[in-house]
């Protein structure tokens, strides 16, 4: 933050410490280096099964095309209510700890989707026959052209249809 900005904040937000001087800063900076740590402060790094729950939220949101803030105002809430009633207060805790922001689930699908991308280009490149492409313009409901990328290929001796990318169109085809 730039010092005015600062100073403006200090006084706006925390008054009772806007006539401290800087030593009493430096003080408290020392002493939250020296012992304040994340998981101190109540912080804790997502545990694995945490971790996973909240991948298979965010494939189920975005499987049923909801948006992304379901997941904090109404799948939580109601699956921390139904593990209270049948598992009780312990159980809830744990429930508790599955991260299920707006912000998580946005970055939980683009890595789902990172991946998938990831997979069928890795066995487009390893497939020994050909592939078929086949490209469609669509326009969507803001009148904005796109491209769409389909692929067709030999994998495991199966054919395969993928989705490969969407991307918009500047210019008109």
């Amino acid at each position: 933050m730039k010092p005015v900005k600062l100073k403006e904040h200090l006084v706006s937000l925390h008054p009772q410490h806007a006539s401290d001087n800087l030593e009493v800063f430096q003080t408290k900076k020392a002493r939250f280096e020296k012992g304040g740590t994340l998981t101190k402060l109540g912080f804790v790094p997502p545990q694995k099964p945490c971790l996973e729950a909240s991948y298979k939220v965010a494939c189920r949101i975005a499987k049923n095309k909801k948006p992304h803030t379901i997941g904090e105002s109404l799948i939580k809430p109601r699956a921390l209510e139904m593990v209270e009633l049948v598992c009780g207060l312990e159980q809830r805790k744990k429930i508790e700890a599955v991260p299920l922001s707006n912000d998580t689930i946005h970055s939980r699908i683009s890595d789902m989707s990172n991946t998938i991308l990831e997979q069928v280009t890795s066995e487009l490149n390893s497939t020994p026959f050909p592939f078929s492409m086949q490209l469609d313009e669509n326009i969507d409901i803001s009148q904005c052209s796109q491209l769409l990328v389909f692929v067709r290929y030999m994998c495991s001796g199966t054919s395969k249809d993928e989705f490969l990318f969407c991307q918009p169109l500047l210019e008109s085809t």
